[in-house]
């Protein structure tokens, strides 16, 4: 029998997806979690005008990119706001969740050396297959 190789940019069901869509994968169903844990509501000011997924320490580390712990819902207001003043952000985390950017930022210092990401998409779906 002969297989024939799927179409440029059409995925198979048996076609593993790239690192970088199941990367986005991760960070959409991560998102959908903090705000399903937050009531999708500002923990700001109580909006719930769009929200959206706020990391505690940049996203850019990814020993915390996906830490539940590392998130807050915010409003785009709030967002915006924070992400102008990071003192402000400190104080406000700080002042929410004690020691908890100190032990954020030792973990996000520490690294890691391969991320697995269907470890995190398993996780993120509760086990559950997509």
């Amino acid at each position: 029998m002969i297989r024939r190789r799927a179409r440029k940019g059409r995925k198979t069901s048996k076609r593993r997806k790239s690192r970088l869509g199941m990367r986005r994968e991760c960070d959409r169903l991560f998102a959908n979690a903090v705000k399903d844990r937050d009531g999708w509501a500002c923990r700001a000011c109580g909006s719930h005008m769009r929200p959206q997924c706020a990391h505690i320490v940049s996203r850019r580390y990814h020993a915390t990119r996906w830490d539940l712990l590392n998130a807050v819902c915010l409003c785009a207001g709030c967002h915006v706001r924070f992400t102008h003043d990071p003192i402000a952000w400190d104080d406000w985390c700080e002042e929410r969740f004690p020691g908890r950017l100190e032990h954020l930022r030792l973990k996000a210092r520490q690294g890691v050396a391969h991320i697995d990401y269907e470890a995190i998409l398993a996780v993120l779906t509760g086990g559950k297959l997509l």
